[in-house]
């Protein structure tokens, strides 16, 4: 699906490597867990008028689009190596849940469920540092919850939002492992999508 290309602040980007000739990407993932009890409810209501929507059937179009707006400054892609058909089973199954916000019709973000994990988690770069991402996660968290999850887990690594995983843990979130791992770079895999520097 063609979208606009990006124009974000580059330094919200600096300690994203550039490309490397070998097309892997070394990140660190860290692994998180949240008790009911240890919640800490941080997101006050934004001063914008956002409107969040449940989405019962996502379409592979519309996922698409979100995962793209929201992801691709993060380097998000593994969804991207799913076909049609494989997404649609995968947007389907059981327990999956998909929400997003939208504010004057523009997209603000969305958060994606799937059993007790949020799945993927992100704002817009429009709506980056307007205290909208605290008060977006306390609704994944909250739902998760509702949907009778024990405990709430997510992971975040290295490439994504430089203030992401001290969010996670001042809502209360305990990181229980971490991993390195070597990813494909979406940058050399789609150079004409995923522009390097950030323009």
């Amino acid at each position: 699906m063609p979208t606009p290309p990006l124009s974000p602040d580059p330094d919200l980007f600096a300690h994203q490597p550039p490309p490397r000739g070998d097309g892997l990407l070394p990140v660190r993932i860290t692994y998180l867990e949240l008790a009911p009890s240890d919640w800490t409810r941080r997101g006050q209501r934004p001063a914008l008028d956002i409107s969040l929507v449940h989405v019962e059937a996502p379409t592979v179009a519309l996922y698409r689009e979100l995962y793209d707006r929201v992801g691709r400054p993060w380097l998000w892609y593994e969804r991207r190596l799913l076909d049609d058909v494989a997404l649609a089973s995968l947007l389907a199954a059981p327990g999956h849940e998909l929400h997003f916000a939208r504010h004057d019709g523009a997209l603000v973000g969305y958060f994606e469920l799937q059993g007790d994990e949020i799945v993927f988690f992100g704002l817009t770069l429009d709506y980056v540092g307007r205290r909208v991402g605290p008060w977006l996660l306390d609704r994944a968290i909250e739902r998760a919850l509702a949907r009778g999850a024990a405990r709430v887990i997510l992971n975040t690594n290295t490439l994504d939002h430089p203030r992401a995983l001290a969010t996670y843990c001042k809502a209360g979130f305990l990181a229980v492992r971490c991993e390195m791992k070597d990813l494909q770079d979406p940058r050399v895999l789609w150079p004409e999508v995923y522009r390097w520097p950030p323009a």
